[in-house]
C-alpha cells in the first residue's frame, strides 16, 4: 500500500511538473502605418537585460533562430560599444558604425515576481506599471490572470516588449508584447524567438 502510495504522488508530482512547462503568449501587437516593413540586410538583436550573462545567453538563441530562417542577424553584444551601460544615443552609434539596417530590441516591462499557488480560483493580479516604447515611451498597467492548481510551486512571471527598429529611418516599424510564465526561465528565449520570428514572416521580412 505505501508502495502504491509513493508511485502515485510521484505520478501527481511530475503532472503537475509537466501541467506547469512554462508558456508564452502574444498579448498585444502594433504596425506603423507610416513605415513599411523591409528585410534587413544586417539585423542586430539588442536584449536589455539585468543581468549580462542572462542578456548573452538570450541574444544568443534569438539570433541562432533568426540565421535558421535565413536573416543575417548578429548579437549586439558583438558589437563594438554595445556592453556596459547603454543610452539610446550610444546605441545608435554602435548599431550604424556596424552597418546594421535593422535592430530588434528586446526588454522587460513588467513581473518578475514569483507567485505561490495557493487557490483553487481565479483572480486579476496588478504586477505593475509597463514602460514600453523605446523611441516613444508609454506607460500602462500589467494585470496577470493566477490560478491555483492545489501544489506549492513558485513561477516567474515576465511581460516582455519586443521591437523592431528601421535603423536608416530611426523610426519603428512594429512591436509586440509577450506574457511569459516560466519555471526559473526554463526556454524562455526559445518560446520568445518563435514568436519573433512568426511576427517576421507576418511582415514579409524573411
Amino acid at each position: 500500500m505505501t508502495r502504491i502510495l509513493k508511485s502515485l504522488v510521484c505520478g501527481l508530482a511530475a503532472l503537475a511538473l509537466l501541467s506547469a512547462c512554462g508558456t508564452t503568449k502574444v498579448v498585444d501587437t502594433w504596425q506603423s502605418d507610416t513605415v513599411a516593413p523591409e528585410q534587413p540586410e544586417k539585423l542586430a538583436v539588442l536584449v536589455m537585460w539585468p543581468d549580462q550573462l542572462e542578456r548573452l545567453v538570450m541574444e544568443r538563441d534569438i539570433v541562432s533562430q533568426l540565421r535558421k530562417e535565413g536573416a543575417n542577424a548578429v548579437e549586439s553584444a558583438e558589437i563594438p560599444g554595445m556592453r556596459g551601460q547603454l543610452t539610446r544615443e550610444r546605441v545608435e552609434v554602435a548599431i550604424r558604425n556596424a552597418n546594421a539596417d535593422g535592430l530588434l530590441v528586446v526588454f522587460v516591462i513588467g513581473g518578475g515576481g514569483g507567485a505561490s499557488y495557493e487557490r483553487a480560483d481565479y483572480w486579476l493580479q496588478n504586477i505593475g506599471t509597463g514602460v514600453g516604447g523605446w523611441y516613444s515611451p508609454y506607460f500602462y498597467d500589467v494585470y496577470t490572470v493566477r490560478e491555483g492548481p492545489g501544489w506549492a510551486e513558485r513561477t516567474t512571471e515576465l511581460t516582455l516588449e519586443t521591437m523592431y527598429v528601421d535603423v536608416r529611418r530611426v523610426e519603428r516599424v512594429w512591436s509586440m508584447v509577450t506574457q511569459s510564465e516560466d519555471l526559473e526561465y526554463q526556454d524562455l528565449a526559445a518560446r520568445l524567438s518563435d514568436r519573433i520570428v512568426k511576427q517576421m514572416k507576418r511582415s514579409k521580412q524573411f
